[in-house]
């Protein structure tokens, strides 16, 4: 199957309009024929936020339509700005200016990915679960990913790795308590109960990623870790293969090499690196 990647900006979609522009722009619907997207990539939206927008709303009105696209018989569901549309419902607007697409699911998802991107709205872990969905959903492999975010493969391979650690500390990534940084580096310690012990220490005394990091070393198993040679080779193969990878060595002449995958397409990709 071709994959195509939206490659266009916002910018291109949507000229950036002042608002004496937006009557001969853009149609203006009811807020009652418009809903949320299901599939939204930013799931929280502050209070703050919120509040902030609406007051300049109040205050300028709207610099920017809301994108929507028809869903079911008059219906149309937000493909970018429900932020707009949620300051416009507090201040009790009956009308919101829009611009309406015709998209299907995935274009749709895509744009809504575009704009909050562009405007860096997305959380770490907002993030990841959309880069997920673009490779689980809508077949993008993880070039088309990178590509599609201008970011190298190990970029969103590290993105995606955010989603193998606990709730509660993807929680705290979410919320800001701790960075995408510190929140990778927690990942080096493979046990979930170490890795709780490192976030709380984070949390209590924050810890830095080098300190992070020496935690992580404290409580690993893995006696030759220290070893200058097995460092290299891991960052060597990681570098070729895009991916985390682990050096064992258990002997001399002994030892296992374990290379993580995050999908059945990443899978097939290093293995084409392999051959």
């Amino acid at each position: 199957m071709e994959r195509k990647v939206l490659g266009r900006g916002l910018d291109a979609l949507i000229p950036k309009k002042t608002a004496a522009m937006l009557p001969r722009e853009f149609t203006r619907l009811s807020l009652d024929k418009i809903k949320p997207a299901k599939h939204q990539p930013r799931k929280e939206i502050s209070e703050r936020e919120l509040r902030d927008l609406t007051g300049s709303i109040k205050d300028k009105g709207f610099i920017q339509p809301i994108v929507v696209r028809e869903v079911d018989g008059g219906i149309y569901e937000i493909v970018a700005g429900e932020r707009r549309y949620q300051a416009a419902k507090s201040l009790g607007l009956k009308e919101i200016p829009t611009i309406i697409k015709e998209l299907n699911d995935k274009d749709a998802f895509v744009l809504a990915i575009v704009e909050n991107l562009q405007r860096q709205d997305l959380n770490p872990i907002e993030e990841a679960d959309a880069f997920k969905r673009l490779i689980e959903d809508f077949e993008f492999s993880l070039e088309d990913v990178a590509k599609f975010v201008g970011k190298d493969k190990t970029t969103v391979v590290n993105t995606l790795r955010l989603l193998k650690l606990p709730e509660k500390i993807k929680e705290a990534v979410r919320k800001g308590m701790i960075t995408r940084t510190q929140a990778r580096t927690i990942l080096g310690a493979e046990k979930l109960q170490a890795q709780e012990k490192i976030f709380y220490q984070i949390l209590k005394e924050g810890l830095s990623v080098r300190e992070i990091e020496n935690k992580v070393r404290l409580v690993s198993k893995r006696k030759k870790k220290s070893d200058p040679f097995i460092i290299e080779l891991e960052e060597r193969l990681q570098k070729v293969l895009g991916t985390k990878v682990k050096v064992f060595n258990k002997s001399k002449n002994r030892g296992r090499i374990v290379v993580e995958y995050y999908t059945l397409d990443d899978l097939e990709r290093i293995i084409k690196r392999l051959k």
